[in-house]
């Protein structure tokens, strides 16, 4: 798969943080990202280098551990089968597996979430909702869209707790990460400039939300519905697993059904109940744009291949459904685990997709930073306008700022420029200075300077003014391919 911004930004910036050279909170950052992936991204850059195959072995292995994760809380739910079906629909969805083989927080964030289920659903585990509850609030430290799934997990833990001690640890152990992670150092207040109602209470320190500054498309009525089209098509393995079960349950004698909710099949419903509530949350979140929430959907999605595991163990092996139910589901079973394997309607592959170790993502990556690298010295400063991935590579070193984000963080021109230099964005003032006598060289994509001419006109202008004044060209990098850039360097005496 290719590489993009949020990729390079995870391997770029965690190498920083994990090296102690940034705060993920400082003044040129966004500060909207919580710091535990990072950190384990970042881990191992300082281990093996710069090199984004080691960065996503890292979380594959993380997606193997969510894999075995899934088929044990599957079968621990309805047995042995239901455990192998959750494990093959989750390993079978290309879109989900995609995403846990890039340098980023999925593979981490549903591993933290499934071993929490995990422990909550072991009955004979002494103090098992505590524990439970420690394994989840560690989810505070993932991503900012997963803090609505810690409430669930609380009121999950603290209901099942069996002593009033348990119950007591667990309200430590729920408001102990946010209370530390606020006090150890009060730059985090950043963090809260980006959560609705509580950003008033750092408006005064400066800090606004990126999404301020950002272009974000507001999507209409019939962009919005449209997104749920998309969902279905991205993710249409489980989507055919889900209607072809809809189909065999119509098609059960309800007579047969075991009316008696039992632990397991509480369980069953929890997890179920799990999965809509981080579904439901994540379109309230990104309700300007449902578009937005599909590529986080990975984050829980082992929790909805438990749910269908489940559901296609319990109506196969009831003598209530008819035999055409049972055609319904096996057909459904075998299209829902060879669907997703043919067609990967993953965002980040190319069509066609390359043979892995022959001219695929990471092979042009690493040429492309070769080619950077002998036309820029290492460690140079340089002005960013381009994907970060061969900059980092080759050893370069752009402002924060164009690393999260290298055109997602161009302030409009109209923004107060105290805010701007405050929320990790940049405008006319940072590229004047930037381009105008900080850098001598910059690494410009023509495509993307094309595509924000219209979103961003009077940053882009300044750009080509100032590269057309006092830069020349000097060579380009990843010719061809999704990493194209011009190298520029500045004219003598400029």
């Amino acid at each position: 798969m290719v590489s993009w911004d949020d990729e390079g930004a995870y391997v770029t910036l965690g190498r920083l943080a994990t090296t102690g050279a940034i705060s993920l909170y400082q003044d040129d950052m966004t500060g909207q990202r919580m710091p535990l992936p990072f950190y384990v991204i970042g881990a191992s850059q300082v281990i093996f280098g710069r090199d984004l195959w080691a960065a996503r072995l890292v979380s594959l292995f993380l997606g193997v551990c969510v894999v075995g994760l899934t088929i044990n809380i599957g079968r621990s739910l309805d047995g042995e089968i239901s455990g192998i079906l959750a494990g093959l629909l989750l390993v079978t969805q290309g879109v989900v597996v995609g995403y846990y083989a890039t340098a980023t927080y999925h593979a981490l964030t549903a591993t933290i979430l499934m071993a929490a289920v995990w422990i909550l659903l072991k009955e004979d585990l002494p103090w098992r909702f505590a524990l439970g509850m420690g394994i989840a609030s560690l989810l505070f430290f993932t991503r900012t869209n997963m803090f609505p799934v810690l409430p669930f997990f609380f009121v999950w833990a603290f209901l099942g707790a069996r002593s009033a001690a348990e119950r007591l640890a667990i309200v430590l152990i729920t408001g102990a990460p946010p209370a530390i992670f606020f006090l150890v150092d009060p730059t985090h207040l950043k963090l809260l400039a980006h959560v609705p109602v509580l950003h008033r209470a750092v408006d005064d320190l400066g800090y606004r939300s990126i999404l301020s500054f950002a272009a974000i498309h507001h999507a209409d009525f019939r962009e919005q519905m449209w997104a749920f089209v998309l969902l279905a098509r991205r993710y249409e393995s489980w989507t055919i697993a889900v209607a072809g079960l809809a189909v065999a349950a119509l098609l059960h004698r309800r007579p047969h059904l075991q009316p008696r909710l039992t632990e397991s099949r509480r369980g069953v419903a929890i997890v179920g109940a799990l999965f809509l509530w981080c579904l439901v949350w994540h379109f309230i979140i990104w309700r300007v744009n449902f578009k937005l929430a599909l590529a986080f959907l990975p984050c829980f999605a082992p929790l909805a291949a438990v749910f269908l595991g489940v559901g296609f163990t319990l109506l196969l092996r009831s003598p209530g459904l008819p035999r055409v139910g049972r055609v319904v589901l096996h057909i459904t079973l075998a299209v829902s685990l060879t669907l997703s394997l043919v067609f990967v309607r993953h965002p980040l592959l190319p069509l066609p997709a390359p043979w892995p170790f022959h001219e695929d993502a990471i092979q042009r990556l690493n040429r492309s930073a070769a080619e950077l690298g002998r036309l820029v010295p290492a460690e140079e400063r340089i002005f960013l306008f381009a994907q970060p991935g061969p900059a980092y590579i080759a050893g370069l070193n752009p402002p924060r700022q164009q690393v999260m984000s290298a055109a997602g963080t161009l302030a409009p021109v109209a923004s107060d420029p105290r805010l701007v230099a405050k929320s990790g964005a940049w405008g006319i003032l940072e590229i004047d200075r930037w381009l105008g006598h900080e850098v001598q060289y910059a690494v410009i994509s023509p495509q993307l300077l094309a595509t924000y001419a219209t979103i961003r006109p009077e940053g882009i202008t300044r750009i080509r003014e100032l590269l057309r004044d006092r830069f020349t060209l000097v060579g380009n990098v990843g010719a061809g391919s999704d990493l194209a850039a011009n190298v520029y360097r500045r004219l003598k005496g400029q």
